[in-house]
């Protein structure tokens, strides 16, 4: 950790404890607060979603011709001002411009965030990297998650707001740090040019960011589906809900290293691969829920936290890795901001399918699941056959 710039760790620790807070609660507040159907808040949410979807692009031009840093700062303010709103909207019309401005904040700090990592001076290799920013961010995400299925449980609106806004201080004191860190990086006038052109035509990153929205839409299903789950499902104990979203914190937290240092003997695909198989079996599980007993069942679900867990573990340092050796140096900007597309069509289709799947049924979104993160596994083996070979076995640093 001591090769991490400390700054940018307190910058990235603020930053997820806030979002950590704030993440479990926001469909359940505005259902609270403004007494709208769980269903209708989360189709506000997708599709203010979709207005955030271009914003990946301009985003990765705007990294490549100045500074990522710029952008990463600008998507925290933006955050911000989205959560003020939050505060104060009741009726659906400022509700979903308060989730188009936190989705397009969300948007430009992903799209950036990954490339102003990937320019910084190799001495780690990208795996060890990005697992150690990745960390740091479970750490405060976790923590936040755990005050925040805890207010969940609480259920109080009161207690909500003022976690939206601890959020909104933390976007802004993040932002403040992450300007204090030193950068090395300049863009050569090479660079300064789009790389839209050559993104669009090169098929086989295109098919990789296809294959990394599954694997995004498995990775935001734990945060989005699971206290919907047990809170409106009754698949466990409410009161387990906190304390598991924390154990998917503590479990990060300690063993990610751990675990991207075991998988040098696998190519990235062979890895991802297998993280695709793990969330088929984890997302099986969680259908069959409840099972006997609430005790029985708030036990299994802890045990399959875990299976997400190591899921995620392989999945978020080998995919960033992947798409970062897979980008040409010169546009890695645009092709990193065009890989968070998984992501940013994961946040438009998660909340509102899985609040519609929910309604016909418990066990059917996990079901639909199932289906995808087997679907993604088999998909990202034909991809990796098209990618560059450096980088899906690179050489170790």
């Amino acid at each position: 950790m001591t090769r991490v710039h400390p700054v940018l760790l307190a910058s990235l620790l603020i930053d997820s404890l806030g979002s950590g807070t704030a993440g479990p609660m926001v469909l359940l507040y505005f259902h609270r607060v403004a007494d709208l159907p769980l269903a209708q808040v989360g189709l506000l949410a997708s599709v203010a979603a979709t207005t955030g979807l271009v914003i990946p692009l301009f985003a990765g031009s705007l990294a490549d011709r100045f500074s990522p840093r710029a952008l990463v700062v600008a998507g925290q303010l933006i955050q911000a001002l989205g959560y003020i709103l939050f505060l104060v909207a009741r009726d659906p019309v400022p509700i979903f411009l308060a989730f188009v401005l936190s989705t397009a904040g969300l948007r430009v700090f992903w799209a950036t965030f990954f490339s102003m990592l990937a320019g910084l001076p190799l001495v780690l290799s990208r795996e060890r990297l990005f697992a150690m920013t990745g960390m740091t961010q479970a750490v405060g995400f976790g923590v936040g998650a755990l005050i925040g299925g805890l207010l969940v449980a609480h259920g109080s609106v009161p207690l909500f707001q003022v976690a939206l806004a601890f959020n909104v201080a933390s976007y802004l004191v993040a932002a403040v740090l992450l300007l204090q860190v030193p950068m090395t990086l300049t863009v050569p006038a090479a660079v300064r040019q789009s790389g839209l052109r050559s993104l669009l035509h090169d098929r086989a990153f295109l098919g990789l960011i296809v294959v990394d929205v599954g694997f995004a839409i498995c990775s935001d299903a734990l945060m989005v589906g699971l206290p919907i789950a047990v809170k409106e499902g009754g698949i466990a104990h409410v009161a387990v809900l906190g304390p598991l979203l924390a154990l998917n914190t503590l479990v990060i937290v300690t063993a990610q290293l751990f675990v991207a240092d075991r998988l040098g003997g696998f190519s990235r695909v062979q890895a991802l691969a297998a993280a695709g198989g793990l969330w088929c079996f984890w997302a099986l599980a969680m259908a069959v829920l409840p099972v006997r007993s609430l005790i029985f069942s708030s036990v299994m679900l802890a045990v399959l936290v875990l299976v997400y867990c190591l899921a995620e573990m392989i999945h978020a340092p080998v995919a960033q890795a992947l798409a970062a050796d897979a980008a040409p140096a010169q546009h890695r900007g645009m092709y990193l901001a065009g890989f968070q597309y998984g992501f940013a069509i994961a946040s438009v289709v998660v909340p509102g399918a899985f609040t519609a799947l929910f309604a016909v049924g418990h066990a059917v979104p996990w079901l639909a699941l199932a289906g995808l993160a087997a679907a993604t596994a088999g998909g990202v083996a034909v991809v990796g056959r098209f990618l560059p070979a450096g980088a899906v076995r690179p050489v170790a640093v």
